[in-house]
């Protein structure tokens, strides 16, 4: 018998009136599944609908169409609710509370689930480097901090099911590094999740499954545990850009592209890559990278995103602005 999944969507519906006559889909027959202890990495540009799932699964908009089952249950069921850890893409807090005030208040509503709530806090105050503003007002703090605010208070409650949409906006490096690694942490407890972010990079390192949306409906669906993205173990090289110049007349057939006042050779196989890497530093070249190449399916999916038509209508609708009809 097959293990129910932590999350099932069928063929999930939703529109919007836009001015008098005119309703805009959003979505259009969604369907994804997320197995128990699975990381699902939902990609997509803005506006594609992402959003507008979450709200849905956490039962703060109604579908007009299809069919949800979330950890057994239905959205909005208080038993399931108390079980899932959400994040929002722009988390609203009152502002005059104080970080740690906040934290005990959703403590409160999730303490069945939290042997020593005190504790919690505290440890969960140490991981997102959030100590310094204990005592901090939100209203005080930076749109990265209170990014760290939401994803504490949605780990808090030591959920089944993490509901994050768009956890990395606003994070700095080091901070995306350490949200990064805490989601693997609770990947290896067998915690599932549902991930969004319209950054291909954010997903691949923890995602078992990717699922590529555009125009309210999964385009595409990627098993990232099988390694469909593997490079193939070409690598790519980065240095300045004057340098780069100066190499290009010693080897004119290298594959390059200009990247922000860096040059980057690409294509190149693993024992190529360490010899150049070898030559180039004894010359005094600086190296500014070295990594593993895009593979083609890669940039098929990085140009699909590019080319989506739907996604400058799509931002404004969920932004709230008008379009015109």
């Amino acid at each position: 018998m097959t293990e129910p999944s932590a999350l099932a969507i069928d063929g999930l519906e939703k529109s919007y009136k836009s001015g008098f006559r005119r309703r805009v889909n959003v979505l259009r027959g969604l369907r994804l599944e997320v197995g128990k202890g699975e990381v699902y990495g939902l990609l997509g540009r803005n506006g594609a609908g992402k959003s507008t799932t979450f709200r849905i699964l956490m039962g703060l908009a109604r579908p007009d169409n299809g069919s949800i089952c979330i950890l057994d249950g239905k959205p909005g069921e208080k038993d399931v609710q108390i079980r899932i850890g959400y994040c929002p893409e722009n988390p609203q807090f009152p502002p005059n509370l104080k970080v740690v005030e906040l934290m005990r208040f959703h403590s409160s509503l999730v303490n069945e689930r939290i042997l020593t709530p005190g504790t919690r806090i505290d440890w969960l105050l140490s991981q997102l480097d959030l100590v310094a503003y204990r005592k901090t007002q939100i209203r005080a703090l930076s749109r990265g901090s209170v990014q760290r605010v939401a994803l504490a208070l949605a780990l808090l409650g030591r959920p089944k099911l993490l509901i994050l949409d768009e956890p990395l906006t606003a994070l700095d490096p080091v901070s995306r590094n350490s949200v990064l690694g805490i989601l693997g942490d609770q990947k290896l407890s067998g915690t599932s999740m549902i991930i969004s972010s319209h950054i291909l990079s954010d997903l691949e390192g923890i995602a078992d499954k990717l699922g590529i949306m555009g125009n309210g409906v999964l385009e595409r669906e990627i098993d990232l545990a099988g390694g469909e993205l593997d490079g193939g173990g070409e690598m790519e090289i980065r240095v300045p850009l004057e340098s780069g110049k100066q190499i290009l007349l010693d080897e004119p057939d290298l594959a390059v592209v200009e990247e922000e006042g860096s040059l980057c050779f690409s294509d190149l196989d693993s024992e190529k890559a360490q010899d150049l890497v070898r030559r180039w530093s004894a010359s005094g070249i600086p190296i500014l990278g070295v990594q593993k190449g895009k593979a083609p399916l890669e940039q098929d999916i990085l140009a699909s995103l590019m080319e989506n038509p739907a996604a400058g209508e799509a931002a404004k609708r969920e932004k709230g602005e008008k379009i015109p009809v």
